[in-house]
Formats: C-alpha cells, sequence, structure tokens
C-alpha cells in the first residue's frame, strides 16, 4: 500500500503545466494539464488522483473501418488516411492505493510506460494493482520484461467473463498465447471479479462493456470513465458510434456497447478516458 503521495501529488500538479488539445470534445486547460511528454493529470480530488500516460503515440489506418461506415465519411474525417490515436495507461492514486489501468505494449516493443513511471517518481514495485480491460497485446505486454513480472507485487484484475473467454476452451484461445505467459508470470495475483463489483474499498467499480473482446470491462474511477477499447478513433467514433474497427471481436455488440457508454457518461457527468484516444479526457455532454 502506498501512502507517501502528497508530496508526488504537489509536484506533479506542478509540474503538468501547458495544454493544448486537437479535439472539440476535449476538456478544458484546467482540468487536464499536459506536461508536453504525454502525461497528464485529469482528475484531482480528495478521493483519488488520475493521471494519464501516452504508452505510445501512433495512428489507425482508415482502412480499418471500412466497411462500417461510409467511404466518404473516412475521407472527409481523415483525409490523410488516418486518425490520430495512442496507447494509454492511466495512473489512479489514492491515500491507500497505487493503481494502473492496463499495462500497455511493452518495453520490448517501444512502449514508454516504465520510462514514464519513472519520471513520475513511481516504481513498478509499489504498484498495488492492475485493472486490465482485455486481454490484447498492447494492454497486457507491459505486464512481462525479459518473461518476467514487472509489477511483482501488483493484484491482476479482470472480469470473469474475459478470464474465460481466454481459456482454452474460450472464444479467444487462438489468441490467447501471450495470456499464458502472463498468467503462468502472475498465477497467484490474478483476481477475477463479476460485472458490477466494487474494488479495492469502493474506489474503483467495474462494469462490464463487451464487444471488442467477450469481456471486455470499463472502470470508475473518481469522474472518470476508463474505456478501454470502446473506441479506435475518437475524431470518428465519438461521433459517429456504429463505426467499427477490424479490431472487435463482435462488431454489432460493440457498436451496441459504444452508444449505451457513451449515453451513460453523458447522464452520469462522466469523462472518457479510452486506450487509444489521444486525448486523456473527453468531455461528452455535447454529443
Amino acid at each position: 500500500m502506498m501512502k507517501y503521495l502528497p508530496f508526488f501529488v504537489c509536484a506533479l500538479a506542478l509540474s503538468l503545466v501547458s495544454c493544448h488539445s486537437n479535439s472539440s470534445q476535449s476538456a478544458s486547460s484546467d482540468t487536464v494539464k499536459p506536461n508536453g511528454d504525454g502525461i497528464a493529470v485529469m482528475n484531482e480530488s480528495s478521493e483519488v488522483t488520475v493521471t494519464g500516460i501516452h504508452d505510445l503515440e501512433n495512428s489507425m489506418s482508415v482502412d480499418l473501418f471500412k466497411g462500417s461506415c461510409p467511404d466518404s465519411l473516412l475521407k472527409r474525417l481523415a483525409p490523410e488516411g488516418s486518425f490520430k490515436s495512442a496507447i494509454n495507461v492511466y495512473l489512479a492514486i489514492s491515500d491507500d492505493y497505487l493503481v494502473l489501468f492496463d499495462a500497455g505494449l511493452g518495453a520490448d516493443k517501444g512502449g514508454k510506460l516504465l520510462e514514464k513511471l519513472a519520471y513520475l517518481h513511481v516504481s513498478p514495485e509499489e504498484i498495488d494493482a492492475i485493472f486490465l480491460t482485455h486481454l490484447h497485446a498492447d494492454h497486457i505486454g507491459g505486464l512481462l520484461k525479459d518473461g518476467k513480472p514487472v509489477f511483482p507485487n501488483a493484484t491482476i484484475y479482470l472480469s470473469v467473463d474475459e478470464f474465460n473467454a481466454w481459456n482454452d476452451n474460450g472464444p479467444m484461445a487462438s489468441q490467447n498465447a501471450l495470456w499464458k505467459k502472463v498468467l503462468a508470470s502472475y498465477a497467484l495475483q490474478v483476481q477475477p471479479f463479476n460485472d458490477g463489483d466494487r474494488l479495492l474499498d469502493g474506489l474503483v467499480t467495474a462494469r462490464l462493456a463487451p464487444g471488442h473482446t467477450p469481456g471486455h470491462t470499463i472502470y470508475t474511477v473518481g469522474n472518470n470513465l476508463i474505456v478501454g477499447d470502446l473506441l479506435h478513433a475518437q475524431d470518428l467514433q465519438l461521433t459517429h458510434p456504429e463505426c467499427c474497427a477490424r479490431y472487435d471481436n463482435n462488431s454489432a455488440q460493440a457498436v451496441t456497447t459504444r452508444k449505451e457508454v457513451l449515453q451513460y457518461a453523458k447522464e452520469n457527468g462522466l469523462y472518457l478516458s479510452g486506450a487509444h484516444c489521444y486525448d486523456f479526457k473527453i468531455d461528452v455532454s455535447s454529443l
């Protein structure tokens, strides 16, 4: 358990000063404060501080969305042929816990999570819990380095549905090689949970959001809704949720889930924080 963070929070808040954004749905500069290195404090309250971290900045080709929405729309919104994107990890700090949401791509694949945690003066050994939205490689690759656990003291949380979907008899079994390595390394630390569970003394609430994978899960922490791969291209799918990336396991279910979650966030005054959004904190109130 970490109980050292008043100094850390103050230092981080002072260091994250210049804000820039390319999305009309972004929160204002007084709530999102990037430091220019792909790190931003998104939420500060007496209960929790949430920080967004770009593990990697990248793009999504329009080809990934063809067939799910008109080519004319893709050309209009992405005339250069790709949408700005990222691979994100979120860090939540409370008086009692130091928590990650997803673990990124992994340093061997170019992920910068460990470098950025070091910048924040957070060591991997201090992480108490890691909440996985799902088990694709760009979300769990960062759990291992040279075949060994990167976060040796962390409990790994994921939904029962996702856990079952990736076992050898599940629908995602053909993609589970990396997960089997992670499971072998963290076997005694893996903690499945059910839809709606409140975890870590109520700090985190889990909600199933299937479609991208069978047990894909979103999390509420503070006023942020950590939505994993609900969105792959924010400039497209925020206003056209019917558009799907080919990565979605069940595209029809993914569309239904996306619409439901966007409405849920809007009705409950929550900010979206996606794993592939270039903005860490998206205000959906005007959608």
